[in-house]
């Protein structure tokens, strides 16, 4: 039988079939002993072979090939990192972040960016909490992602503004949803699924940083087609292949081009256009140093 992977937990996998069933599979032994030796080999997306044993139970027995995946670098032994699998077979990355409460890092939305364009997908950002009020820092930031091309929404599930133009951009296709905890995705899907399926949480009023509510990454399917995959909430998301950090930093590679060396790495050089777009207040210092800190170190 076909299946897809819809849930992860703990050497378990939930795999919906073809027809809509659900069943609970293990892996057959030589993907098992392939997953010991480099972990997770398989992600919420993932399109599967499986056997059906009794009832709602089966053993994995293949993996179909992925055709595109969001992946970061995970902690390896012994200074070894591991690329770690967000979600398989998506078309597109949701970006939530909260237009207040809690408050969103730049540097953080353009790592999630630089893997997405490493992939070849399309980026949406949601500036969610609309219902709170926008502050100057957050409308000239939306502009800012809006003129490097990326498509920017104010949402609210509180008042459903922004709702059903981020329901058409989700329609048949699949997008994997991104933003730390706090931040109202699941406030986001139950409103998206026009029901109350994925769990709640709050913002601390101590640290300001949101409370888990999701702990393992799930997949709902949207009333006019298409799906959502869930992660767990994130603070840090380390890039596992700067492929794409041109596409995801456009105007400094455009700024580059006029730098006076072809090798130029923006740090210290004489006639570096980058540099002079910062002491002119054309370019963001913090931006820069991601762009650099992705660049050289991940």
């Amino acid at each position: 039988m076909k299946g897809e992977v819809v849930n992860v937990q703990k050497g378990m996998y939930h795999v919906r079939s073809e027809d809509g069933d659900f069943f609970r599979c293990l892996l057959r032994g030589n993907l098992l002993k392939l997953e010991r030796e480099e972990k997770s080999i398989l992600a919420v997306g993932d399109e599967v072979l499986f056997e059906r044993l009794q009832k709602d139970q089966g053993i994995i027995t293949a993996i179909e090939e992925r055709r595109s995946s969001l992946v970061r670098k995970g902690a390896g032994k012994k200074g070894r990192h591991l690329e770690q699998v967000i979600a398989a077979n998506i078309d597109q990355l949701l970006v939530v972040v909260a237009v207040k409460d809690p408050p969103y890092k730049k540097s953080l939305i353009e790592r999630y960016i630089t893997s997405a364009r490493s992939s070849g997908l399309d980026v949406i950002i949601a500036f969610n909490k609309a219902d709170l009020g926008f502050s100057e820092r957050t409308i000239e930031d939306s502009k800012v992602y809006s003129e490097l091309g990326y498509t920017v929404k104010f949402t609210s599930a509180l008042t459903g503004t922004g709702i059903d133009e981020l329901a058409g951009l989700l329609r048949k296709k699949s997008t994997v949803l991104t933003g730390i905890s706090g931040v109202g995705k699941s406030s986001l899907v139950n409103a998206l699924l026009n029901c109350d399926l994925a769990k709640t949480g709050e913002v601390s009023l101590s640290t300001h940083k949101g409370k888990h509510t999701t702990t393992s990454s799930s997949v709902y399917y949207l009333p006019g087609g298409g799906k959502l995959i869930d992660v767990p909430g994130t603070r840090e998301f380390a890039v596992s292949d700067t492929e794409g950090l041109d596409e995801a930093f456009d105007d400094i590679t455009e700024l580059s081009r006029d730098c006076r060396f072809n090798d130029c790495t923006h740090t210290v050089e004489p006639g570096c256009a980058v540099l002079k777009a910062v002491e002119e207040g054309r370019l963001e210092k913090r931006r820069l140093r991601n762009y650099l800190r992705i660049k050289q170190y991940e």
